[in-house]
């Protein structure tokens, strides 16, 4: 199951992230029998709008599907860099010309997702003071 965690700090990394949900993992009841949850993949990702403005997001790939599931009740009240965090089950959307009305596709236009590499506190001061200025 993939997992969708908003508004990540800026300054997180994929270690940092993988590293607090093997903690809230690690909290769960093993049942005899039962697949020990595992995590596939945890990548940052960092949101720019076309103003410049960056936003960053963590998705997680937990097996099996039950342990996600678990892990999203139980990942309320977590922090990571003073900043409290959600969870919520990733949603793949594929853009549909078709939609009209409320089904509309309600994505931001020129939405550029990147995975984020490394965390460098020069963009992070860069980011900061765009988002303070609404650029």
């Amino acid at each position: 199951m993939k997992i969708f965690i908003p508004r990540v700090p800026s300054a997180t990394t994929s270690r940092e992230l993988r590293r607090l949900i093997g903690e809230v993992l690690k909290k769960r009841f093993h049942v005899p029998f039962t697949q020990w949850p595992s995590i596939g993949g945890c990548d940052v990702l960092q949101f720019q709008d076309g103003n410049g403005v960056a936003e960053y997001h963590g998705l997680v790939s937990i097996f099996p599907d039950e342990a996600g599931s678990w892990f999203i009740t139980h990942f309320k009240q977590q922090r990571l860099h003073d900043q409290l965090l959600s969870a919520r089950e990733f949603m793949d959307r594929k853009h549909s010309p078709e939609r009209t009305g409320s089904e509309r596709d309600r994505r931001r236009p020129n939405l550029q997702i990147t995975r984020v590499l490394s965390s460098s506190p020069t963009l992070r001061d860069i980011d900061r003071f765009l988002r303070r200025h609404g650029v």
